[in-house]
């Protein structure tokens, strides 16, 4: 008898298009047992319905989704969503189940598909502060007759309606759902919808096999548990073929299972519910699974046991993290002694001394100790920046600089300190400034040359190129050394990585230097890579940094503009101007609709060249700006409208992408919304915009706030340093006005969220001190040393009183 099985023949493909849509589905419904107080056996409920929910809303391409599961009274037991942001969920509350959404599939047989929810005369409302839906496919959840909850999902991707596929998918997980909330059930539904459940088991992490009690056969093993077992025979009822190999079980102890122990059989046998059990599986090919098995019987509804399940999870890729971070942890040790051993001995070799020591030996134990010492600082700060990358905090301050002279100068360190490696540095002409914090730069070619140095061989040179075009500059490291295998080169940007097993023993060879340089680049909005031929032939790292506009703006603008160019403020009864840049036309024309309808004049271009123009011409309000331009970069564009403007610019782009998020923010935009996106949510961001921008002005009988040589003249909205005048974009202007306003108090990152960007942010904390930085640099205010905005640890930020 052995814990799962190893041959499937009679296994069913399942529907392919779950595999092709979704490979990371888990099957959740099928873990089995005894009745738990919630109603559903092995999960908690509404963990049970999220993965349900989750799953429903990918698989049908949906935005939203809700699934709300009745009590007997017709209260709203539970109200799970998907697609909504925290905040956003829990001003929804919980509606009754008889009203709105609910109230309009109470009568409704099958699925419901919508092309416009908000058309169907039966529709009476979402409950408040529910996103806004069209399109819309929802049911009833329906068990023995009896409705027991709803299910819907709304917004399909790129306004489409929802399609026949989306509402069979639909009710596969509408079933699932009912299958959940009456787990005893299970054993009726297996033996019905093993068909329906077989595609999302076969695409589960986790390696899955279900028995049958009467014959103790295996019904179903999915893909992950063959993986596991190499394909070896692992049959609950030891009916090998003659001559197959099978697997064999043990215990952490190396012990053998006997039969009787096996958690599935005890499972089968007695009823009995395993959870987290670790087990070896001894595999006839020599290797040794580490697992952890979860087994539960499932029961009829005369509580006889029908059949068992087991999950089997792989627990090698957690040993193998562990064994890195062991070994991580075990090269820092070794670095901290290095340095404090030789520190410790030159200092104990000084004092402990019974003769006097010459002037050179005094010299030499102190250049020792100071050697040692800026070797240990250096391992600290290693240890900070790649824990300020990981919190998202690491600080950078670009400014136009010189690649050949950071190149340089890392060389000459380099070479000072002691390494004979030649370099052969090829630099082409009219090489453009580029926009970098220079000694954050200087760490990543110094960590790239060290990388280099160590795995090649001394007599080979290492070879530092550049390149650039109209937008980037890339810098190329390359060796000959030791090279990588194209499956190395995906973890060489990891913590804790090693490619190379070669007992080097210093804190590059941890894959800690590589890392950090990874996220220094991209916090420059570069991007890193390495590309090697293979092993013994040599690698190439690479990386990007954008080239600095400074120069060729500055000529061709009037700096005049600068601080004064924030576009006219519109009084009540006039009409704000939009201008749209997007290179789609249907786009163009859809947004001036929606915009011209909704009450604002709109100025539409698909010609990036003529931005700046129509910014002087039109002086519009704010500007909507897709960064995926026709012959343009939409992040140029934007950094050449700062240059000139403080207008709202709200980036409106299909590039659902984080990083791409955070350098438009830092670049001084006031908003990111991605498409597909609903008219009402455009509109309201808009409409807040706007307000941020209006605000000051509507308050403009307050005196002139003197810090210093800081003012900021409400009146006029300008803000001098010293007297010149400083540019800031609309949001800018209103988290230093917020912080004049309550100087002398301290007002935390979410009082400042509230105030300027409304109550649907929260917790983004990174938002806050983007923009403090970027007014820093603007005020020319030292974090270290601040004269305008001071830090409170933890909690805000305030100015002092004047």
């Amino acid at each position: 008898m052995g814990i799962l099985s190893g041959t499937h023949d009679e296994k069913e493909t399942g529907i392919q298009r779950l595999n092709d849509k979704n490979p990371n589905t888990r099957e959740r419904s099928i873990s089995a047992g005894g009745p738990s107080a919630n109603g559903t056996a092995g999960l908690d409920l509404p963990v049970e319905l999220q993965g349900i929910l989750d799953n429903a809303r990918r698989l049908t391409q949906a935005r939203y989704g809700v699934l709300a599961v009745f009590g007997p009274s017709g209260e709203t037991e539970h109200f799970i969503t998907s697609g909504m942001a925290a905040r956003t969920r829990g001003r929804i509350g919980s509606a009754p189940a008889s009203e709105g959404v609910s109230g309009l599939l109470k009568d409704i047989s099958g699925p419901l598909n919508l092309a416009d929810l908000q058309a169907h005369p039966g529709f009476s409302g979402l409950p408040p502060h529910h996103p806004k839906m069209t399109s819309f496919l929802g049911s009833l959840i329906v068990i023995d007759g009896d409705p027991v909850g709803n299910f819907y999902v709304g917004e399909k991707g790129k306004r489409e309606e929802f399609s026949p596929d989306d509402e069979t998918l639909f009710g596969l997980l509408c079933t699932q759902a009912g299958m959940a909330i009456r787990n005893s059930r299970l054993a009726q539904t297996l033996e019905a919808g093993q068909t329906r459940l077989q595609a999302l088991i076969e695409t589960s992490p986790v390696g899955i096999i279900v028995v049958d009690g009467s014959d103790w056969s295996t019904t179903l093993v999915n893909k992950e548990m063959d993986r596991i077992s190499s394909g070896y025979s692992i049959s609950l009822d030891d009916s090998s073929e003659d001559g197959e190999q099978s697997v064999v079980f043990r215990r952490p102890d190396g012990a053998e299972y006997s039969k009787q122990d096996r958690p599935l059989h005890r499972a089968l046998k007695n009823g009995e519910t395993t959870r987290a059990e670790e087990v070896l599986f001894d595999l006839p090919n020599g290797k040794t699974i580490p697992t952890l098995v979860n087994a539960t019987p499932v029961y009829s509804e005369d509580r006889q046991v029908t059949g068992a399940i087991a999950a089997v999870q792989d627990m090698t890729p957690l040993e193998e993290v562990e064994k890195l971070r062991s070994e991580f942890l075990g090269i820092v040790g070794h670095e901290l002694r290095t340095p404090l051993t030789a520190i410790k001995g030159s200092a104990a070799t000084v004092l402990g001394s019974r003769r006097p020591i010459s002037t050179e030996e005094y010299t030499e134990f102190f250049s020792i100790i100071d050697e040692q010492s800026d070797r240990l600082r250096d391992l600290v700060d290693n240890l900070l920046d790649m824990t300020r990358i990981e919190a998202g905090s690491l600080a950078v301050t670009p400014e136009p600089i010189a690649l050949s002279e950071v190149i340089e100068e890392a060389q000459g360190n380099f070479v000072g300190s002691g390494g004979d490696q030649e370099f052969l540095v090829s630099l082409p002409e009219g090489l453009p400034l580029v926009n970098g914090d220079r000694s954050r730069i200087g760490q990543v070619i110094a960590n790239l040359f060290s990388n280099a140095v160590k795995f090649s061989p001394g007599t080979e040179p290492i070879t530092v190129d550049v390149e650039f075009d109209n937008v980037h500059a890339t810098v190329r490291v390359q060796d000959q050394g030791r090279g990588i295998s194209q499956d190395q080169i995906i973890q060489l940007f990891r913590k804790f990585s090693r490619v190379h097993d070669d007992g080097a023993r210093n804190l590059a060879g941890s894959g800690l230097g590589l890392a950090i340089s990874k996220g220094i680049v991209e916090a420059h909005g570069g991007r890193i890579w390495a590309e090697s031929p293979g092993p013994g032939r040599g690698s190439t790292f690479s990386f990007t940094l954008p080239l600095a506009r400074v120069q060729a703006v500055e000529s061709s603008l009037d700096i005049t503009k600068r601080a004064d160019h924030l576009g006219r403020v519109r009084r009540p009864g006039e009409r704000s101007r939009v201008l749209v840049v997007d290179d789609e036309i249907q786009v163009l024309r859809f947004l001036e609709r929606t915009l011209d309808h909704a009450g604002y004049q709109s100025v539409t271009t698909n010609e990036p060249e003529h931005v700046l123009d129509l910014l002087d011409q039109e002086e519009p309000d704010l500007v909507l700006l897709d960064v995926t331009l026709s012959g343009a970069d939409g992040f140029d564009l934007l950094e050449h409208i700062r240059e000139v403007s403080g207008v709202p610019v709200m980036i409106l782009t299909a590039k659902d992408d984080d990083e791409d998020m955070v350098r438009a923010l830092r670049m001084g935009a006031d908003d990111y919304i991605t498409k597909p996106f609903s008219t009402s949510e455009l509109l309201a961001r808009i409409e807040v915009a706007l307000r941020r921008r209006l605000m000051p002005d509507q308050i403009e009988v307050r005196p002139p706030f003197l810090l210093d040589d800081l003012l900021l003249d409400f009146t006029h909205r300008l803000v001098t340093v010293e007297g010149e005048a400083i540019s800031l974009t609309a949001t800018e202007y209103k988290v230093l006005y917020e912080l004049a306003n309550h100087a002398g108090m301290v007002m935390t990152h979410g009082q400042i969220l509230q105030r300027v960007w409304g109550p649907d942010y929260g917790g983004e904390t990174e938002l806050v001190r983007s923009f403090i930085r970027n007014l820093r640099r603007k005020l020319g205010d030292d974090a270290r040393n601040p004269k305008y905005i001071f830090t409170e640890p933890q909690v805000g930020y305030r100015m002092p009183k004047p």
